[in-house]
């Protein structure tokens, strides 16, 4: 060859797939007018790559003189849909090609390989032949096939008619049969890759029906219209598969950037193809991406497929509206904070991920704005009242959630699981870190202003604490310890004087007598409490038991105070004695546990409400 061919094939195909050798073999047999093309692939397991054999038949015009002279020169294309170099990706893959073809009274044999001289032995006939060129690929090249899906003839058979579908389309529209049969042999039996032996066959029946589009202003050139073919089809077995393309010199050019899968309908096989002598003959070498010439501008090019695409779905799935219009409720719900984030101009079905990340990274890049601004214009501080409230209803939505999780609660958690939820136990923190800590705080469940509160002790502190507060003979956890949560207003080791809440919460039972007692242990512990820890100022006691109807009336007849709640809450206010004789307040909760929920659920929901309202005025 004039081409010295292993330079040849770095430089042309460095970033190809095995796939392209089918569609190099197949271009060849369609240019030789092939009606009947037979490819065959075999290997006995799918780990032998060694053995990896591919046979291609076809009954084209065959390796005569014209198109033989055409093959061993590269770079000498018959016209100008053609590059001269596809043959070569074939040593891409495989160390040598043995090919025979007749025709006529002829028959040429050669071997394509690396270093081909363009020889070959030219034997002739006494009689006619019919036409068979047969290419045997062996000495497969690499250590291992890529993908069983290089292999297995139902893929190959969507990929060839997605690569060849214009070509296919105009056979079919000249009315020039064709029959392409892949066939894969194979000792293998995995069922679960779809990787036996079996046959696919490709005729006209298989090719979508498609309609057409012709957009004539589009401001790109004066002189070419954009043709767009596109197939749009309800099909349950779809499972959301589209090609978007461009169609050039007969073959398809994925364009994945230009609408993400996820915006057709799972229920729908869509495709897309735009042909124009904008770009015709514009791909690269392996024809496998485009090269746009000088005076077009891509993006804008971009913009008008997109928005044609978009007129198209919505014509024929006008449900896609409907469905994001329903997305769009959704986000309004549930992420109030990022409204007027969102894009506007979507095609096709909403991709709820990726509108999401979207808005969150503007939601951040305007927040890296404002925060990296050395002094405050008239514009910024708007920006930033705009972006306090944003973040402020982030963090009301947070606590929705958390909310929500405690309500799915039933009588099969354990104590420590509630606990856990509204302060996490095994944990350390302290109010130098507020930002994070604030989203593990959830002690604003019972009153927000325990949102300043933000010291938990350590585990090895909290043990001491827990140690010296024990009652007698009481029932403990899977830790042998009493399930005790405590949250303090600050270290108690770094201040004066602390207030500190203390979580109690008892298994559910409608046993009046156990629930009396627990309501009497309370007293005692806060004793023991303020005993050990002598700095406490004040104690916000809570215990949460099971009220029902019998336990409210004795907590009346023991002068506590009903408080207006959703569930039950009763309050008193106790003193408690420390050794030197000094009182304690210790404000005194027993409340049901639907009261922490509905109550909490309430407060938030009127936050909530107030900021979705002022958040709909930046959508």
């Amino acid at each position: 060859m004039e081409i010295e061919t292993s330079s040849a094939i770095r430089l042309f195909f460095h970033n190809s797939s095995l796939q392209l050798v089918y569609f190099e073999a197949l271009a060849n047999a369609f240019d030789a007018d092939a009606t009947e093309i037979h490819v065959e692939v075999d290997i006995p397991l799918f780990k032998s790559a060694e053995r990896l054999s591919i046979r291609i038949i076809d009954n084209g015009a065959g390796f005569n003189e014209e198109n033989f002279i055409r093959f061993k020169t590269l770079l000498k294309p018959r016209d100008e849909l053609h590059k001269g170099l596809g043959r070569l990706v074939f040593l891409k893959y495989f160390n040598k090609v043995e090919i025979v073809s007749t025709w006529d009274k002829f028959q040429r044999e050669f071997i394509f390989k690396d270093g081909f001289d363009g020889a070959s032995i030219l034997t002739t006939s006494n009689v006619d032949q019919k036409n068979k060129t047969t290419l045997f690929f062996t000495g497969f090249s690499n250590k291992k096939i890529k993908s069983y899906d290089d292999l297995i003839p139902s893929v190959l058979k969507s990929e060839i008619i997605n690569h060849f579908l214009p070509t296919l389309i105009s056979f079919k529209g000249q009315k020039r049969d064709f029959r392409i049969t892949v066939k894969l042999n194979t000792q293998d039996k995995n069922f679960d890759r779809g990787f036996f032996s079996q046959e696919e066959i490709i005729t006209a029946d298989d090719l979508p029906r498609m309609s057409e589009v012709i957009v004539e202003d589009h401001g790109l050139d004066l002189h070419s219209d954009i043709k767009i073919y596109y197939h749009v089809n309800l099909d349950a077995k779809a499972k959301g598969t589209s090609l978007v393309a461009f169609s050039i010199d007969g073959r398809t050019i994925p364009i994945n950037n230009l609408i993400p899968p996820s915006s057709f309908p799972s229920d729908h096989h869509c495709i897309f193809l735009f042909e124009s002598e904008l770009f015709n003959s514009h791909s690269d070498s392996a024809r496998q991406k485009i090269i746009f010439p000088d005076h077009i501008d891509d993006t804008k090019l971009y913009q008008i497929l997109r928005g044609e695409i978009g007129k198209i779905l919505s014509e024929k799935i006008p449900q896609i509206n409907e469905l994001n219009k329903k997305t769009q409720k959704e986000f309004e719900a549930k992420f109030p904070h990022l409204l007027g984030f969102f894009e506007t101009d979507t095609i096709g079905l909403i991709d709820k991920d990726s509108a999401l990340n979207t808005a969150q990274q503007k939601f951040f890049q305007k927040q890296k704005e404002v925060l990296q601004s050395d002094h405050l214009s008239d514009r910024n501080y708007q920006k930033a009242l705009e972006l306090s409230s944003r973040t402020l209803t982030e963090y009301i939505l947070y606590r929705e959630k958390i909310i929500d999780k405690m309500a799915e609660f039933s009588e099969e958690n354990k104590e420590s699981e509630i606990h856990d939820l509204i302060v996490p136990k095994f944990s350390e923190y302290c109010g130098d870190e507020v930002c994070s800590n604030v989203y593990q705080n959830n002690a604003w469940l019972l009153d927000d202003k325990f949102m300043v509160f933000r010291t938990i002790l350590s585990e090895k502190r909290m043990e001491k604490v827990i140690n010296a507060i024990r009652l007698d003979d009481e029932k403990v956890d899977d830790n042998g310890r009493p399930d005790i949560t405590m949250i303090f207003s600050a270290d108690p080791l770094d201040v004066e004087v602390v207030d500190v809440v203390v979580v109690e919460i008892k298994k559910k039972t409608d046993d009046e007598k156990e629930n009396q007692y627990a309501v009497n242990q309370l007293m005692k512990r806060a004793r023991k409490l303020v005993e050990y820890c002598p700095k406490i100022q004040r104690v916000w006691f809570y215990a949460v038991i099971q009220v029902n109807d019998e336990m409210a009336i004795g907590l009346r007849q023991q002068n506590w105070s009903p408080l207006y709640s959703k569930g039950k809450v009763f309050y008193q206010e106790f003193k408690t004695e420390k050794p030197n004789g000094h009182l304690v307040p210790t404000p005194t909760f027993i409340m049901s546990f639907d009261a922490i929920v509905n109550d909490a659920k309430n407060r938030n929901h009127i936050f909530l409400e107030i900021l979705r309202d002022s958040m709909k005025k930046f959508s």
